[in-house]
């Protein structure tokens, strides 16, 4: 019978099993039962005896997997043997290497399906027991010592001891994924991999040629000319050790002055810390910037208080110095189900059964979580016996007076420009001829958004989770924030004068406010502007007890934080798209549409393209979970090129990340096929930091290259769309380019429109002959002929239009860039109109409701107005049976993965099967057989005739 729960069996009559009653005479069992338990009594007197004998002595012999005292092992919680001393006494060197490493949490994990008593349990449950026997407090296990570890934030401790040069790196130290799935780095790896990052370069590549060993270390594939001089400051992070454990503490304590120093020196006392510095010199260019800045192995690892910055630039008026970054704790958001009978350390929490693979690295991230959240700050006078001047640091000249001071502080006793904020930023300027650094000037931060309220706005009760469960808050994978620029420095800026020879003159450092996240609803801590009665829960979160009436902040020169950032020329003119100097409103377009949901007049960004697209795109790549590699990149990327001009993109910027995997090869050399006033390249060799299958999966990459092409390039142009090289935007209908559907979208007042997507099939007769590619279990890659399209090969959709089956998830986006200030790849995540408050919705004649549902939305009429085009790449694994399956007619995605179209001209009750035997399972779409297609064979044998001319 299948077991049922115990208040079922209670409860429910009917559930409960038959009593068969008997008339035979039942037999003598009891004399049995009474031999058993004296048996079972003598042997536990034995075994208690044996104990009581012995004790802890050592010379009782043990085997392998046995407590043998201080000199052999412990075995912890499930039974596995933990090789070493003991660990109530192990050396904290033996506890930093082990911090971050759970993989032997899984194997503890995976005995404990076979032994379900740990000996924990059975020490607790110990029935001969009794008063005389000595009584020992249970230890904790390993895992619980090292997750105490590192929430105290002693990660740092060690970090000066840690010596790196080329040749002693671990080979795949640096890279943070194994197949995909695990990041397998012990904190001492860590430490380790970030000074390398910071010595010799943050990327390392496998050279083929020499036996699989790391090769030379290259930081960009762009070409660089002049840079960054020896003389000149050098990005450094100082890092600041984070200690969990004195969150719990109300008021929050203060953090006093701190030592600034390269090697860390013990502090006196537990509120007093120590920075460690680390110096970036490979950062040398301002073109190059994004390739350079470390990422992949960033000193957020260290201190993750740091913002995990992708990309930093100026806007164009000169007034802002905005920061791309993104939530580096979702990098360990990877899951695995709980063992039966498993023990998870204590403060590990489980979710729905399923815990962290990586919970250490999960955990250390919180702080990750508290840069979302503004925190009000307010100026204050200080003369505090405590805060003095004593530092390593150097001093550095200012114009600008004494450093401002501040406290943490309520809404009502905040200033203005404290509102609203989570950063100090200080800006330093540069004289080469002088070779001197000279404070200009500083400000705080300001959110690109309000990410609590758009928690609220989507109908969650929390932002972020003590845990860590909440990789489904896609807007939390964003950190988009910016600085406000002196304003004797704004016209410089904006005109690119404070660059020389591709290096700034002009500097910032971001200083982080830290405090704990908060994990309390959204609600119970507004900004002002979004309060009222219905949306403020009131008296719930109170600075005042939280972090107390006189928390002043630390002194820049004592705080961790990112220094000598280098504030670059505008974008257009970094990409030489505009020259140096220039004024952009002379090439700004006129705007004849409606814009009263996006930027009030005086804020409008110049507009100087229709119609943008923006892809971010590689040589090769490999697909979710590393199951397989994909190098058709170059091949598809000139094809897509050739294929948006043509259908009316203005501008095409390419982010190229083929150096997340080669430093051999590039897409640099296809796009100079085309003129620079179309395409731009953007070199971004930073690699995802999670390629999972599911919601456990950050693309980190592809969101921040998302975000960047919309902040630099979407702020000069009308209309932007996301995609892929294998996404096709094609017009429909009427329409002839997508300058014209775009401009017939701002006559509807649309500033989003949906693009249904479900992936199309390889046409049979248009692929390579199948033996060419087969595999040994039968399968065959589908490759595209030379001399074809893949528009056209996979001109093939397996469900006519209108197309209703196609998903969400896939679906792709094409907007107003002054509308949308957060897009999520598939998502217009937030808009203009979800970050006003109910009186500035009602003002903008919008309808106001508490979850936001977009109104401005469209999704296209695929026959009439424009359609996407799907042609994802058929893997051989996606192959099995074809043979079988493609004489089958089954009008679904993934039945029989290559395509035989139905002829034009079928009819009902015609036979579904082609002469040859294959089934009919895809549609052909009419405007791109007759039309596009002709185009862009057209197009692409001109291009090719004009690069044959130039050589």
């Amino acid at each position: 019978m299948t077991s049922l729960p115990i208040t079922r069996l209670i409860s429910d009559p009917l559930s409960q099993p038959k009593i068969m009653h008997s008339n035979k005479k039942k037999k003598p069992t009891v004399k049995l039962t009474l031999v058993g338990a004296i048996l079972l009594g003598i042997y536990a007197t034995f075994v208690y005896l044996i104990l009581v004998t012995f004790g802890e002595d050592s010379s009782l012999s043990s085997s392998p997997g046995e407590y043998s005292g201080a000199d052999g092992g412990l075995e912890v919680a499930t039974g596995m043997q933990i090789d070493g001393a003991n660990l109530l006494h192990r050396d904290e060197d033996t506890a930093i290497s082990q911090v971050f490493d759970t993989d032997k949490v899984d194997k503890i994990s995976e005995k404990s399906d076979k032994n379900s008593n740990s000996v924990i349990n059975n020490n607790n449950d110990n029935k001969f027991s009794n008063n005389n026997t000595p009584q020992h407090k249970p230890s904790k296990t390993k895992e619980e010592e090292e997750l105490e570890y590192i929430l105290t934030g002693k990660i740092l401790n060690h970090a000066s001891e840690v010596k790196v040069t080329k040749d002693s790196i671990p080979q795949g130290v640096m890279q943070n994924e194994e197949h995909g799935i695990r990041d397998r780095r012990t904190a001492k790896d860590i430490v380790a991999s970030v000074l390398a990052a910071a010595e010799f370069g943050d990327r390392q590549y496998d050279d083929e040629e020499s036996d699989g060993q790391v090769s030379s270390i290259t930081m960009s594939q762009t070409v660089i000319e002049g840079g960054r001089t020896p003389q000149m400051p050098i990005l450094t992070a100082y890092c600041e050790p984070v200690n969990q454990t004195t969150w719990s503490i109300k008021p929050l304590p203060r953090r006093y002055n701190t030592q600034s120093s390269s090697q860390p020196q013990s502090s006196e006392a537990e509120s007093q810390s120590n920075l460690f510095s680390i110096q970036y010199p490979h950062l040398t260019s301002c073109k190059a910037l994004p390739s350079q800045f470390p990422i992949d192995t960033p000193p957020v690892d260290l201190d993750p208080f740091l913002p995990w910055i992708h990309d930093v630039f100026p806007s164009s008026d000169g007034k802002y110095i905005q920061f791309i970054a993104q939530n580096r704790r979702r990098c360990f958001n990877g899951q695995r189900r709980v063992y039966n009978g498993e023990r998870l350390p204590q403060g590990v929490v489980a979710h729905k059964n399923y815990v962290h693979l990586e919970y250490g690295k999960n955990y250390f991230m919180r702080p990750q979580a508290a840069l979302f959240q503004h925190v009000p700050v307010k100026k204050v006078e200080v003369s505090d016996e405590h805060d003095d001047d004593s530092s390593n640091h150097e001093k550095i000249a200012s114009t600008v007076g004494e450093e401002p001071r501040y406290r943490l502080a309520s809404h009502e006793d905040a200033d203005p420009d404290g509102m609203d904020t989570r950063f100090i930023c200080r800006f330093k300027s540069f004289d080469p001829d002088a070779t001197t650094l000279t404070i200009v000037g500083y400000s705080l931060s300001e959110f690109e958004l309000d990410y609590d309220f758009h928690t609220y706005r989507k109908g969650y009760l929390h932002t972020a989770t003590h845990e860590g469960y909440d990789n489904h808050m896609i807007w939390m994978s964003q950190l988009l924030f910016k600085c406000p620029i002196p304003e004797d420095w704004r016209d410089k800026v904006k005109l690119g004068d404070t660059v020389i020879n591709d290096y700034s003159t002009l500097y910032v450092d971001i200083i982080p406010i830290r405090t704990p996240p908060r994990y309390t609803p959204p609600r119970e801590f507004f900004q002002p502007k979004y309060r009222n009665s219905k949306m403020t829960l009131e008296n719930l979160f109170l600075p005042d007890d939280e972090w107390g009436k006189d928390h002043i902040l630390p002194k820049i020169d004592h705080s961790g934080r990112w220094e000598n950032i280098p504030i670059c020329m505008p974008s257009l003119m970094t990409h030489g798209l505009l020259p140096k100097g220039s004024d952009i409103r002379s090439h700004s377009l006129p705007d004849h549409t409606d814009n009263h949901v996006a930027f009030p007049p005086d804020e409008t960004p110049s507009v100087i393209h229709e119609v943008i697209a923006c892809t971010w795109a590689s040589t090769t790549f490999k697909t979710r979970s590393n199951r397989a590699q994909v190098g058709d990149g170059k091949r598809r990327l000139k094809e897509w090129l050739e294929f948006n001009l043509l259908s009316g993109f203005n501008h095409i910027y390419v982010y190229d990340n083929s150096g997340a995997f080669t430093n051999r090869d590039s897409l640099a050399d296809v796009i100079d096929l085309f003129p620079p006033e179309q395409v731009t390249r953007i070199d971004w060799p930073c690699k995802i930091c999670s390629n999972r299958d599911g919601n456990e999966g950050e693309r980190s990459s592809q969101y921040a290259a998302e975000s960047s092409c919309r902040m630099r390039f979407g702020a000069h142009a009308r209309w932007l769309g996301s995609f892929d090289t294998d996404e096709y935007l094609v017009p429909m209908g009427k329409f002839g380019s997508m300058s014209e559907v775009a401009a017939d979208l701002d006559r509807r007042r649309v500033r989003v429109a949906v693009f249904p997507s479900s992936p199309a099939k390889p046409r049979f007769d248009l692929i390579d002959d199948p033996e060419k590619t087969k595999q040994p279990d039968g399968t065959f890659i589908p490759t595209v002929k030379d001399d074809e399209t893949f528009l056209h090969t996979y001109n093939c959709n397996w469900e006519q239009f209108p197309r209703t089956k196609t998903l969400t998830h896939r679906s792709k986006q094409m907007y107003r860039a002054d509308y949308v200030k957060l897009h999520y790849v598939h998502y217009a995540t937030v808009t203009v109109v979800s970050q006003m408050n109910e009186k500035e919705t009602k003002d903008a004649g919008e309808r106001w409701t508490h979850r936001y549902k977009e109104s401005h939305m469209l999704e296209f009429d695929e026959e009439n107005e424009a359609t996407m085009l799907h042609s994802k790449s058929k893997v051989a694994t996606k192959m099995r049976s074809w043979k079988e399956r493609c004489t089958q007619t089954v009008l679904e995605e993934s039945h029989c993965n290559v395509g035989f179209p139905f002829p034009k001209d079928y009819k009902d009750g015609q036979s579904k099967n082609r002469s040859d035997g294959w089934a009919y399972n895809c549609f052909l779409n009419d405007k791109i057989e007759s039309y596009w297609w002709p185009k862009l064979v057209d197009a692409i044998k001109k291009r090719e005739e004009i690069t044959a001319s130039l050589q």
